[in-house]
């Protein structure tokens, strides 16, 4: 059964009595975004109370770590607290969850981390592996972001012992991040799907990319997306081969960019594409118009459009 928060105490506990819960997805407090609490609850102290559980002599954090945080700093005796009864490990985490949910975003790698943990549970409870559907019902997660945190649960433990150490510095000096690495996940899954061959082994392309990534060949993590394009060639009526080799060249250690292999692939082709879907559009849009009911303006970017369409089609 669910804790029963009602049954909750409210109580003034030590603050040196308190324990983090081990299981609290979240890991980084920057300096910063203690600041302001600190400040406040120096001047007015702990207005809302933190929530525990009982764990022998020993209290046990469920919500509140940055004012227990504070309060440890400031050297305070005690802080409210509501005393709930203890719970089992899966509403424990659950509870944190789903407290996170109608805050702050925690990074995202820490959920990641600890969503196996919650997914294992579930698995116990259910007797079976739950769905998206039931992870994002139990934890207040929505979708997207259980499939993102999934992204990030596959990738070598090098790779997230770095990413939290770049989660340690402001937002604004980040630079190896959870985003640079799920748009590389989903890139080198696409090509996993539609050129298996084409990726040997995963991680030396890892690093090829992530070298390429500290040394600015590839300048932006939105780049990323185009090797997904590259290797999905056959769909724009590009030669598949010579997109797998692009690809390939681009894998290897040098200089070659992202941006490259595509221009030199399936620029062109998704150009093209891109073209015919908005012309598809705009002929749709066109059609519902009365030509007596045109301003002027609208009558020049026409004219405009098909002295452009006469130099395409005559070229």
């Amino acid at each position: 059964m669910p804790t029963d928060a009602s049954k909750a105490k409210l109580e003034q506990i030590r603050v040196d009595r308190i324990d983090r819960n081990p299981e609290n997805p979240r890991l980084v407090f920057r300096p910063t975004e203690l600041e302001d609490l600190l400040e406040s609850i120096r001047v007015r102290g702990v207005q809302v109370p933190i929530s525990v559980f009982k764990e022998g002599r020993r209290y046990v954090l469920i919500d509140g770590e940055r004012r227990w945080k504070c309060s440890l700093k400031l050297n305070r005796e005690t802080v409210p607290g509501l005393v709930q009864p203890k719970p089992d490990p899966l509403e424990n985490l659950l509870l944190m969850f789903n407290i996170h949910s109608l805050r702050e975003q925690w990074d995202l790698l820490t959920i990641a981390l600890k969503l196996p943990r919650v997914i294992e549970l579930l698995k116990r409870k259910l007797q079976k592996e739950p769905t998206e559907r039931e992870l994002s019902e139990q934890t207040g997660l929505n979708r997207s972001m259980i499939r993102r945190c999934k992204l990030l649960m596959e990738i070598p433990q090098e790779y997230k012992d770095q990413i939290l150490e770049e989660l340690k510095k402001p937002k604004s000096k980040q630079k190896i991040t959870e985003d640079l690495f799920i748009e590389m996940e989903r890139a080198l899954k696409t090509v996993e799907r539609a050129m298996p061959d084409v990726i040997p082994n995963k991680d030396s392309v890892r690093r090829v990319l992530l070298k390429k990534f500290e040394k600015g060949v590839i300048d932006s993590r939105i780049h990323f997306r185009n090797i997904g394009k590259i290797a999905r060639a056959e769909s724009v009526g590009y030669d598949r081969s010579d997109a797998a080799r692009e690809l390939q060249k681009l894998f290897a250690d040098n200089s070659y960019s992202i941006e490259q292999a595509f221009l030199n692939s399936v620029g062109e082709a998704y150009k093209e594409r891109d073209v015919a879907t908005r012309v598809t559009t705009l002929l749709n849009l066109l059609e519902q118009i009365d030509p007596s009911e045109l301003e002027s303006e609208v009558k020049e970017k026409l004219e405009q459009l098909r002295n452009r369409l006469s130099e395409l089609l005559s070229g």
